[in-house]
């Protein structure tokens, strides 16, 4: 019998139903403590004012944490140089802005390099290439680009231009950036779950042999869902560029809002959410929510006063946690 994406998916999707509970009810009790113990011991905390700041400090790490959650489903790994694509798109958006080419010439500028540079990773990972270190290796060039062509300078944005409305304003009282967070993680969960390619993304990272033999190729696979998170990069660049009417490499080496990394923090996400690091299994709004869960936990954090290096700590314990609890149930479960 020929095989087809609707006869082999729904096999999967029951696998993967049965390891859901046990993991859905460790992160719903991990989420709780952290919401009874912050509101009980900080009384700013449940406030709906610092409730939005939290879903807005989460909106960058949580745009680049729904892009890498489609290369790991895949089974292709993380693309690690995502933050150095938002840097580098940050440059060419602020180059473009300045060179008053218009809205549209300026997305397609900015998001279609950051595309070829998702591609370009893809091909040598589709190629057999050890995706921690192609995207590594990606990663420092890309970023030495970026540094050489702005002389690790600032770059200010002119104003007034149509993108300071994306970065800074508000639509019905909550900041756009924000919006395009939730926008970005329901479309991202709408193509996983909804079609045609998303089935075939949670084939190839769960059973790579079965998807080859209906037609999935490992290359072009690789290839489109680092362009995805390439693009999720790019767009983080555009909106971080925005907002602070400047483009510049040195904004994405800081914690953006979170503690640590950008590219730590949007790894963290993907983990908690409960996305298979070898693939197969994953979700981006669970990503996205993982993504509000660090956000929650680093304001808890700092309105109690502590410092970087303890929140650096916990994203690390966050992502070891999330793996061993995660392979924990899906051996129990077997």
């Amino acid at each position: 019998m020929p095989h087809s994406d609707t006869a082999v998916v729904p096999g999967i999707g029951m696998a993967r139903v049965r390891n859901a509970p046990g993991l859905a009810l460790l992160l719903v009790a991990i989420a709780l403590a952290g919401l009874v113990y912050g509101a009980a011991t900080t009384p700013s905390f449940l406030t709906p004012f610092n409730l939005g700041v939290v879903v807005r400090a989460a909106a960058f790490v949580g745009i680049m944490a729904v892009g890498l959650t489609f290369v790991t489903i895949s089974g292709n790994f993380f693309l690690l140089s995502v933050t150095e694509i938002a840097a580098l798109s940050s440059i060419i958006f602020a180059f473009s802005v300045n060179q008053q080419l218009g809205i549209v010439a300026v997305l397609v500028l900015t998001l279609g390099t950051a595309a070829v540079l998702g591609a370009a990773q893809g091909a040598v990972i589709g190629l057999g290439a050890n995706p921690i270190v192609v995207t590594l290796a990606f990663g420092s060039v890309i970023f030495g680009v970026a540094a050489y062509f702005s002389d690790a300078q600032m770059i200010l944005v002119s104003r007034p231009n149509p993108f300071e409305w994306l970065g800074a304003g508000l639509t019905f009282g909550v900041p756009n950036v924000t919006w395009v967070f939730l926008l970005i993680a329901a479309a991202g969960e709408l193509v996983l779950k909804r079609t045609t390619f998303g089935r075939r993304i949670y084939l190839s990272g769960d059973n790579r042999a079965t998807a080859t033999a209906i037609g999935n190729r490992a290359f072009a696979m690789a290839v489109q869902v680092c362009s995805i998170a390439a693009l999720a990069g790019g767009l983080v660049g555009i909106l971080f560029s925005a907002q602070m009417s400047a483009g510049y490499v040195n904004h994405f080496t800081g914690a953006m809002g979170a503690s640590g990394s950008l590219t730590l923090n949007a790894i963290a996400a993907v983990m908690i959410g409960g996305t298979a690091i070898a693939g197969g299994a994953g979700s981006a709004l669970r990503s996205a929510a993982g993504a509000i869960f660090i956000a929650l936990i680093d304001n808890m954090m700092v309105l109690r006063g502590y410092e970087t290096g303890p929140r650096i700590l916990f994203v690390g314990l966050v992502i070891v946690v999330s793996v061993a609890a995660y392979s924990v149930i899906k051996k129990a479960r077997r």
